[in-house]
Formats: C-alpha cells, sequence, structure tokens
C-alpha cells in the first residue's frame, strides 16, 4: 500500500501531473503562447529526450516536498527534490553544450553557471525553511524572514528570469538556434516546467503551509504562485541583461549572506 501510496505522489499529486499543470499556468500568466509538441517525433532528437527526462525529473522533485494532502507524507525529502530539480534543470542544457556552436554552447554554460549558483543559495535557504515548517514562533520567526529574504533574491537567479535570462545574439539566435520549432516548444515548456516546480517548492517552503488547514494551505500556495507569477510577467523586460561575473557576484554578494544567515538563526529556534 506504501509503494502505491508513493507511485500517486509521483506520477499524480504533487507530482509528474502537477509540475505539468503548474508548468501550463505559468506559461499563461506570462502570455507565452503554447506550441505543439509530438513526443514521438521529440524522442528521435537527443534533444526532445533530454527536455522530456526534465519533464519527468520536475515532476520527481515536487513530490518530495510537505505538500497539503501528499498521500505518502513525504516531508523530509527536499535533498532529492533539489537534486531532481537539477536534473530538470540542467539534463535539456547538455544538447546544446554537446553542438559545438560558440553562440549556443556561451547561451547554455551561461544558463549552467547562474543557474546552479542561483538554485544552491535558494535550497540553501529552503532547507532552513524546511527544518523548522511546522513552527512559526518568535524564536523561529527571524529563520523565516532571513529564508524568505534570500528566496527573493536567489530565485530569479536560480530560474534565470530577467537580467540573468540567455543573452541573444543580434540575429536572435540564442540557446535555441538551429532547432525545429516542435523542438523549440518542447525546450521552452520543459524550462517553464522546471521552473514553476521550482516557484511551487520554494512556496511550499517559505509560506505558513504547515501551521493552516491544508485546504487553506492550497489556497495560500495557488495565489501566491499566481501572484508572484503575475509580477514576474510584469517586470520582465524592463531590466537590462547583465554579464554572467556580474549575476554571480550578485548570487555572491546578497543571495549568500541571507541564506547563511538564516541557517545560522536556525541556532536561535528551541529543539523540541
Amino acid at each position: 500500500m506504501e509503494q502505491i501510496l508513493v507511485l500517486m505522489a509521483g506520477l499524480v499529486y504533487p507530482g509528474l501531473l502537477l509540475a505539468l499543470v503548474l508548468g501550463v499556468i505559468y506559461r499563461r500568466l506570462l502570455g507565452a503562447t503554447a506550441g505543439s509538441v509530438r513526443l514521438a517525433e521529440a524522442l528521435r532528437s537527443r534533444e526532445g529526450a533530454a527536455c522530456l527526462v526534465g519533464l519527468l525529473a520536475a515532476g520527481v522533485g515536487v513530490a518530495g516536498l510537505p505538500w497539503p494532502y501528499h498521500p505518502a507524507q513525504a516531508t523530509h525529502a527536499w535533498v532529492w527534490s533539489w537534486a531532481a530539480l537539477e536534473v530538470a534543470f540542467l539534463v535539456p542544457l547538455a544538447p546544446a553544450l554537446a553542438t559545438g556552436v560558440p553562440k549556443v554552447v556561451r547561451s547554455a554554460a551561461r544558463r549552467a553557471q547562474i543557474g546552479v549558483l542561483g538554485r544552491a543559495f535558494l535550497w540553501l535557504a529552503l532547507g532552513s525553511a524546511l527544518t523548522i515548517h511546522d513552527t512559526w514562533s518568535m524564536a523561529a520567526l527571524p529563520a523565516h524572514l532571513l529564508a524568505l529574504g534570500a528566496v527573493v533574491v536567489a530565485f530569479p537567479i536560480a530560474v534565470g528570469w530577467g537580467p540573468f535570462d540567455d543573452e541573444i545574439s543580434l540575429g536572435g539566435a540564442g540557446l535555441e538556434a538551429g532547432l525545429p520549432p516542435e523542438l523549440r516548444h518542447l525546450s521552452t515548456l520543459a524550462r517553464d516546467v522546471a521552473t514553476a516546480a521550482l516557484l511551487a517548492i520554494t512556496l511550499v517552503a517559505v509560506l505558513p503551509t504547515g501551521i493552516v488547514p491544508p485546504w487553506l494551505a492550497l489556497i495560500q500556495i495557488l495565489a501566491a504562485f499566481i501572484v508572484v507569477s503575475l509580477i514576474l510577467r510584469r517586470m520582465a523586460g524592463r531590466l537590462p541583461r547583465l554579464p554572467l561575473l556580474t549575476s554571480l557576484r550578485i548570487g555572491w554578494a546578497y543571495a549568500a549572506p541571507l541564506a547563511g544567515a538564516a541557517c545560522a538563526a536556525l541556532l536561535l529556534v528551541p529543539r523540541g
């Protein structure tokens, strides 16, 4: 019975199906147009196969958090979620890194370096918040607030949003240069699903979902997901793209101290 519940969590809620739904909602909220994707044809290419692996990994990553009504009650599997989300973000980049086309490789390397750094600091903050997920006393409040501050800085870096997005050449080509339209749609979908999954995971961790009824926790997560997505849409394009080194420096200068302080603040929380 326990194996069935784990399988249900991985495939339906809060797993692959939820990740796909969140990805579609995220695309719609950001105003992106949906393209057609033919899985049979996509699987014949290494780019398509890598994107499909990323989609599956995003579903696994979502399932490891303490979601309301979690069928398997997986509350301490966030380290596995971290690993799965790294797969979801990085595996789709592997074909681009192996192309040998300089502009494509540079774009993929930029996204990989910025994303890995941002997600490292993001998960450091999320780990501190999840450690005291069910504790919102005055002693735990500094850790929660510091984790939230780190998330605000680290999340855009982690997903490559806005000034941390890919650099586009004068001809409009970037990471997806040379790909047919269907593979471009699948690549964009894989990135959006991974981003939406990470956003949902972040909200589960930093919101007080562990101290309210499950139905209210779901409302909190969904409402915050919509609000944050709309904010990202409204702010998109208003900031210039930052060079790689500048992006990395921002992560080290702001996200790292806040995430480290959130971990240190856990020492203030009495062990019960």
